[in-house]
């Protein structure tokens, strides 16, 4: 095995190395693999931008390239009939995969289906400020924002506090999500629009659904997924559905890369049948 660069982003792989350089390592990140020889002209031209994309993804994704004319073997097992063939490794198992040179704009949001997004410095700092001060986080949410418009991390960590606030003004903000995170803003859209909700005094689930949600809003992940997935057992016809479609909001919002989200869509899956 030999590495394109110190930190192990990039490197050639082949059959002898192939197990523990792919497959064990896609237990602990994302592994793309870059089928290629050196006499195919569309592999030379994808080849320097995946290269590109990884050395970026500082360690969201690593990349292995295959030589077949080298190991046939791996081109035999994997099924490549053609070349560039690319394909994407989590778990053990390939998970997503395109053929021939597609252009940088398509690569990216194919990687934003199995590649978590690194947390942004700003919006990690911003988030624990808001901790103790969310006045002032948010106005430096609203600055950095007016500093980089096209930012829809810190957009979306934005929206979470106006939600947290009640501020009506979440849902707009959302809907200027675009782009791989624009899945997730769609699942934020629809838990503000369930934060907002009045409910009668005499109902004795609304308070336990609301306290759901909150804690989802204050990064209690895991306690407001297993609050609601209780009241998807308890109480399922409960306001046309509700907490089975909050429930699935909330999943949504994470997105399909954030390490409990597999597990619960599981836990949900054995609850409902």
């Amino acid at each position: 095995m030999t590495a394109h660069d110190s930190r192990g982003y990039i490197q050639d792989v082949d059959d002898i190395d192939f197990a523990s350089a792919v497959i064990d390592a896609s237990f602990d990140r994302p592994i793309v693999v870059d089928f290629w020889a050196p006499w195919c002209a569309p592999c030379r031209t994808l080849g320097p931008i995946l290269e590109r994309l990884a050395a970026t993804g500082r360690g969201a994704w690593s990349l292995a390239k295959v030589n077949v004319d080298q190991n046939q073997a791996l081109s035999q097992r994997f099924n490549v009939q053609g070349i560039p063939a690319v394909k994407a490794f989590v778990n053990g198992s390939v998970v997503a995969e395109f053929n021939g040179a597609i252009p940088e704009s398509q690569i990216s949001p194919w990687l934003a289906g199995f590649v978590m997004t690194q947390p942004d410095e700003t919006t990690v700092e911003l988030d624990a400020l808001a901790e103790t001060d969310i006045d002032a986080a948010l106005r430096s949410y609203a600055a950095v924002l007016s500093a980089q418009p096209t930012n829809d991390t810190a957009r979306l960590g934005y929206a979470r506090l106006l939600i947290v606030r009640n501020d009506s003004e979440a849902i707009p903000v959302l809907r200027q999500v675009t782009g791989p995170l624009k899945d997730q803003a769609i699942g934020w859209i629809h838990l503000a629009a369930c934060a907002q909700e009045v409910y009668s005094a005499n109902d004795d689930v609304a308070p336990i659904y609301v306290n759901a949600l909150q804690a989802f809003f204050t990064n209690e992940h895991t306690r407001a997924l297993s609050e609601m997935l209780a009241l998807v057992i308890r109480a399922r016809t409960w306001n046309d559905d509700a907490a089975r479609k909050a429930y699935l909001a909330m999943l949504q919002a994470l997105g399909t890369t954030h390490p409990i989200v597999a597990l619960a869509r599981n836990e949900l899956a054995i609850a409902l049948f």
